[in-house]
């Protein structure tokens, strides 16, 4: 199969912004996958850069049943230092904002339920999503109750305290459906955690089409304007918002800009160190990996 992404400024068929309705002919890049191109637009009144056409175009083309990256390469340093540098303050500010600890949560895409097990053992009465057999059989195993369905498929009258949707919504066509539809799945006073990857962060800004655009399963790239624009448009008001570095994007981006010298790279704590000045540049700067939100309902619909 033959892949290109390459810069690629242009005009061309208009689009809907899929974050705020939108619609751009602006196009910043082109993917070639085969004999098909995708291009990357860019909306001028949100600022969401988002793929059409989409190369995955089914539904169940979008599953991934890896098991490696959904448990941070099964290193336990990645996992211990996540759980309480990322995870930990995520749990405390929604506990904070609930006013208690014992809540109900559907994890949306909670892949092999690691994650999951987090919440859990922090108290929450944790439901997990997941469309990936492979991957619901180990959640499960670790003792979280799994729909296994995608977020689309969703079909219950069950109501949460809290929804956390998890480097989901940059795969979702249609992300402010998704996004409504849980405004009625949230008991009152409820709460949404989004976290999506940061487009305007400084390892893209430094790689930019050798970047890790996670592609062709990555179809929305997030900046902190496109997506609070999501989230208001999608019902919600952004309670509270923060920037978290992760060098887990950097050892593809410079083997795709350095290929000689990045073939011989491994996913390793010493290959995650030699990339540190620039995480750590990116979150001070204010341009860091991954974007975190915290919603509440209550935002007039647009």
């Amino acid at each position: 199969m033959t892949v290109h992404f390459e810069k690629y400024n242009s005009v061309m068929n208009p689009h809907s912004c899929p974050s705020c309705g939108h619609s751009t002919e602006s196009c910043r890049y082109r993917y070639q996958n085969d004999s098909s191109d995708s291009f990357v637009y860019h909306c001028s009144n949100c600022s969401l850069e988002f793929l059409r056409p989409l190369p995955l175009a089914e539904i169940d083309e979008r599953q991934m049943d890896s098991i490696d990256d959904a448990e941070l390469f099964n290193r336990s340093l990645f996992q211990t230092l996540h759980a309480k540098l990322i995870i930990a303050p995520e749990i405390s500010r929604v506990q904070k904002l609930l006013g208690r600890t014992d809540f109900s949560m559907l994890d949306v895409g909670c892949g092999t339920g690691w994650i999951s097990r987090i919440w859990a053992d922090a108290g929450a009465q944790v439901t997990g999503l997941e469309p990936s057999a492979a991957r619901a059989a180990i959640a499960r195993e670790r003792g979280i109750r799994v729909l296994s369905c995608y977020a689309e498929e969703l079909d219950d009258d069950e109501r949460y305290d809290l929804i956390v949707i998890r480097h989901v919504v940059e795969h979702l066509e249609d992300p402010k459906a998704i996004l409504r539809s849980f405004v009625s799945r949230l008991n009152p006073d409820g709460l949404l955690l989004v976290v999506v990857p940061n487009i305007d962060c400084i390892g893209r800004k430094i790689f930019e089409a050798d970047w890790t655009w996670v592609l062709p399963w990555h179809c929305n790239f997030f900046n902190p304007c496109s997506l609070t624009s999501l989230l208001e448009g999608s019902g919600f008001q952004v309670a509270k918002s923060w920037q978290t570095p992760s060098p887990l994007w950097y050892p593809e981006s410079f083997a795709r800009k350095f290929p000689r010298i990045g073939a011989m790279l491994k996913i390793t704590p010493l290959t995650m160190l030699l990339f540190a000045p620039l995480v750590g540049l990116g979150y001070i700067s204010g341009h860091s990996d991954n974007l975190t939100m915290i919603a509440q309902p209550g935002n007039t619909v647009c």
